[in-house]
C-alpha cells in the first residue's frame, strides 16, 4: 500500500466518517494551481496544510479523495475511473491575504468542506453517499481471553495510541478506538471493534506490514500478531458502510 505523507494530519479518521456540505460563511480559494505531475515522481507523495491552505504534490486523486472524505480504504469509494489511481498532481490552494487569519482558525473538517468545492471547480466532481452492506474484519477476543493489559488510574491522562512505521503499533492508557483504525490502513479493508472491550490499555503490536507476513520477514502476519500479542482476533465479516459514490469527475485542465 502506498504511503503518503500527511504533515498536521497525523490522526486516523474513524470508519464511516464523510463530511457534509461547505457551508457558505467559509473562506473562499483566492489562488488554486493544478497540474499533472511528471512521472516517475521526483519524490514521495506528500500533503502539507499551510497557514493559508494547502501544498500537495504528486498525490494520486484517488489519496486525496480519501482524505478530503475522511476515508480509509479504497473499497469505500465507488464508480470512480482508473486513472483517479494511475495518474498524480501537483496542487498548491490558498486563500487571500484577508482570509488567512480566518482560515487558519477553521477546523479539520471544515477545511475539508472547503477541499470538496475544490474538487466541484477543478475535477467538475459530482457526488452522492450511500449505505452499503461491504465485507470488513471484525475485530473480536482470541478464545483464549484478551491479553492487554489494563493501565494504571494515574496514567490514563496521558492516552495515546501511535504508530511508529508500518507495522508498528504503541499504546499507552488508550482504549481501542483508534486500533481498527490502524488495522484497516495495513489490510485496506475496514475493522470493526466487537470485542466489547471498554477500559484503557498499555500494548505494543508488532508485525509484517500489509495482510500476511513477507518470507523475507522474521515479523508475524498482522492476524497472527493480533491473536498472539493482544489475545484479539480478526475474522472475516460484513458491516454496514458509508460510501462515496462518484457520479462523475473530470481531469482537471493545468494551471
Amino acid at each position: 500500500m502506498a504511503m503518503v505523507s500527511l504533515k498536521g494530519f497525523s490522526q486516523p479518521v474513524p470508519t464511516g466518517a464523510v463530511v457534509q456540505a461547505a457551508p457558505a460563511e467559509l473562506p473562499k480559494w483566492d489562488v488554486v494551481s493544478v497540474k499533472p505531475a511528471q512521472m516517475p515522481c521526483g519524490g514521495p507523495s506528500s500533503l502539507m496544510p499551510t497557514r493559508a491552505g494547502i501544498e500537495i504534490e504528486c498525490l494520486p486523486p484517488q489519496a486525496l479523495l480519501k482524505f478530503i472524505f475522511g476515508i480509509n480504504e479504497d473499497s469505500r469509494i465507488l464508480g470512480g475511473p482508473s486513472w483517479l489511481k494511475q495518474a498524480s498532481y501537483g496542487i498548491e490552494a490558498k486563500v487571500g491575504g484577508t482570509e488567512v487569519a480566518a482560515y487558519s482558525k477553521l477546523s479539520r473538517k471544515e477545511r475539508s468542506l472547503m477541499l470538496q468545492d475544490l474538487l466541484a471547480d477543478r475535477f467538475a466532481m459530482k457526488w452522492h453517499r450511500e449505505t452499503r452492506d461491504l465485507p470488513v474484519y471484525a475485530l473480536v477476543i482470541a478464545k483464549g481471553g484478551s491479553k492487554l493489559k489494563e493501565s494504571q488510574p494515574e496514567e490514563t491522562a496521558k492516552g495515546a495510541m501511535f504508530s511508529k512505521g508500518q507495522g508498528e503499533v504503541d499504546a499507552v492508557a488508550s482504549s481501542l478506538e483508534a486500533l481498527p483504525m490502524f488495522l484497516t490502513r495495513e489490510l485496506d479493508r475496514p475493522v470493526v471493534d466487537r470485542t466489547g472491550l471498554t477500559g484503557r490499555y498499555d500494548f505494543t503490536l508488532r508485525f509484517a506490514p500489509g495482510p500476511s507476513a513477507q518470507e523475507d520477514s522474521d515479523a508475524a502476519s498482522i492476524f497472527t500478531a493480533v491473536e498472539e500479542q493482544l489475545g484479539l482476533k480478526l475474522e472475516p465479516s460484513r458491516a454496514p458502510l458509508d460510501v462515496l459514490v462518484i457520479d462523475h469527475i473530470e481531469k482537471p485542465s493545468a494551471n
